[in-house]
């Protein structure tokens, strides 16, 4: 018969990360409810608990079930997913409640506790934990935390992973070894499971076993600051989002002249995303208006004022016009409007914010060389950031310009400091995000003899997409850590694994199985290409931001390795600086 569906609030996230609304209705649920709410009783209809292994879910499904009055909130049938591990103490209170207990149908740890946003990329939804993992407070370590969700996303994947780490972050030696241990302890307590490149069960993929390679957010602090022009960075950099939901004023459909609110989401389900969000912005506008343009062109478009589109980027109100005019592309026509909307809003703001000229002083601060490949001096530069600190109006965007000479340059020349902090005009709170950098290993002042400006361009580290746009010369490391690792090239010494590694076997690397932590998903384009050898799944402690969510993409793509990445969350330039803040303010 039909069911209730109860989630938590983790486990809200982790199941619409997953599937629609319509998925779960195809299921026979009639009903969502959130746990954490006063509920209606439905005594004639069974009732499924999604919830988090934790005290508080436990506790309020045992309140279900534990009413004085006798009162039956659902029917005699119950089954309880956990998203991952049930502690014993926490079963035990479940077995206590009688009236529960008698009912239980099934309960079963489902190890799914992640949130996949993407097609390869998962995130642990933990935006607001950086602290915890830089400064060592408490007596549960956050490793272990992440070691078992890990073990989730391994679980999912069938992947008994080689482990290597970053040797020099403390974090990721530690999280390394707490994960070998709660992996093996999986693979010991669940016989049947199989992983690929285990002894044969019945897996249908003949591949490799996959490696899981540990990072630490504080070895590159420049990436997550950077302006990058890649669609999917701008619009969560630039716009207002909530999550991968944005909301947009669009025009009413009887009345252009008026406007109303509207509700996107940015993700999986929209192919047209999917196909845009890791192209540079002038690319996108590009091909939504030549693809709007087509539509117009085509023999029932040209009845469109009966005038052919020229070439040349198209007006929001033409687009809204060739809406009304063509009725039958209704449709795709939307789509395609919908995300001329949202790319000429972060043009918009692009324009108002002067990041043109800005993005081209943080590349030469990141790179240490100008667009036309020259060094220029380090007094130069520092000049021309006094300036654009001047000219700028958000305290907010001065602090993320320090930030970025800082962390570029290894540190400030005490009279650097003085002239951009003057410049600046930053709070008491800003300082001491400021100085959080130093929390995270890296130097907040450089000697006074440093004359020359450094920069980090690495050999070949402008990849041929980018070159064009000269506001795109910088490269984040990952993009070398990722390569060299897909290619069994990552240095051992920096990057050792907590056991051998086994020689690569060539005979293994036939085409792979194709599988996601969203396999589940109806196969899309992006996916199609035919990948081989063992899974690399890329871990990033401290949040990960979205121009490196491209980079794996790209590298994927590239190189025909399937690659994985994950991380405690998914962070824009904002995300990371509050995270700093945060830092800051603890160490107070």
């Amino acid at each position: 018969g039909w069911k209730v569906l109860i989630l938590d609030n983790h486990a809200m996230r982790v199941i619409s990360a997953a599937v629609g609304m319509y998925d779960i209705m195809e299921k026979r649920i009639t009903l969502v409810e959130s746990l954490d709410k006063k509920r209606a009783p439905f005594p004639d209809m069974g009732a499924i608990y999604f919830l988090d292994p934790n005290a508080d879910s436990v506790a309020k499904l045992v309140a279900d079930w534990s009413d004085p009055s006798n009162k039956r909130l659902y029917g005699s049938a119950v089954f309880l997913y956990f998203l991952g591990r049930l502690p014993d103490n926490l079963l035990a209170q479940i077995k206590m409640c009688r009236p529960l207990l008698k009912r239980v149908k099934g309960l079963m740890e489902i190890n799914v506790d992640f949130l996949a946003v993407e097609e390869r990329a998962f995130t642990f939804d933990m935006r607001h934990a950086f602290p915890s993992f830089y400064l060592r407070r408490g007596n549960t370590p956050i490793e272990l935390d992440i070691a078992e969700k890990l073990v989730t996303v391994c679980a999912t994947l069938n992947e008994y992973p080689h482990i290597r780490y970053k040797q020099s972050s403390g974090i990721c030696t530690s999280l390394a070894s707490v994960f070998h241990l709660k992996m093996d302890e999986y693979v010991s307590q669940n016989p049947s499971w199989w992983y690929h490149g285990g002894p044969v069960k019945n897996q249908a993929a003949n591949r490799e076993r996959g490696t899981l390679l540990l990072l630490d957010r504080a070895d590159d602090c420049l990436t997550p600051l950077m302006h990058d022009f890649i669609y999917q960075s701008m619009v969560q950099d630039l716009l207002k989002m909530d999550g991968d939901r944005i909301t947009f004023q669009a025009e009413t459909k009887n009345d252009p002249s008026r406007t109303e609110a509207k509700d996107v989401l940015l993700d999986d389900r929209d192919s047209l995303w999917v196909e845009l969000r890791g192209k540079h912005i002038a690319s996108v506008i590009e091909t939504l208006s030549g693809r709007i343009r087509e539509i117009m062109n085509s023999s029932t478009g040209s009845a469109f004022g009966g005038k052919k589109q020229q070439q040349g980027n198209l007006s929001i109100s033409q687009m809204a016009a060739a809406l009304k005019a063509l009725p039958e592309y209704r449709e795709v026509m939307s789509k395609l409007s919908q995300h001329m909307h949202i790319s000429h809003e972060c043009m918009e703001v692009f324009k108002h914010n002067g990041l043109y000229n800005l993005s081209e002083l943080e590349q030469t601060l990141a790179t240490g060389k100008d667009e036309d490949g020259r060094t220029p001096k380090l007094s130069d530069i520092m000049e021309r950031v006094e300036q654009e600190l001047l000219k700028m109006r958000d305290p907010k965007a001065r602090l993320r310009l320090i930030l970025i000479a800082t962390v570029s340059q290894g540190g400030l020349r005490q009279q650097d400091r003085r002239r951009l902090m003057g410049a600046a005009e930053l709070s008491r709170k800003q300082i001491r995000t400021l100085n959080s950098l130093e929390i995270l290993g890296l130097s907040i002042f450089a000697s006074t003899e440093k004359n020359r400006l450094v920069g980090r361009l690495s050999s070949g580290s402008t990849s041929d997409d980018e070159s064009e746009y000269a506001a795109s010369r910088y490269v984040p490391p990952l993009k070398h850590i990722l390569s060299e690792l897909v290619n069994n090239r990552l240095s051992f010494e920096d990057y050792p694994s907590i056991l051998p590694m086994p020689e690569s076997n060539p005979s293994l690397s036939t085409p792979s199985a194709r599988g996601s932590v969203r396999s589940s998903r109806k196969s899309r384009p992006s996916g199609a290409i035919n990948l081989s050898g063992g899974r690399s799944i890329a871990f990033m402690m401290g949040g990960m931001s979205f121009s490196e969510l491209r980079i794996a993409r790209d590298v994927m793509e590239k190189e025909m390795r399937e690659v994985i990445v994950g991380s405690t969350a998914f962070i824009s330039a904002k995300d990371f600086v509050d995270d700093l803040a945060l830092l800051g303010r603890d160490e107070e």
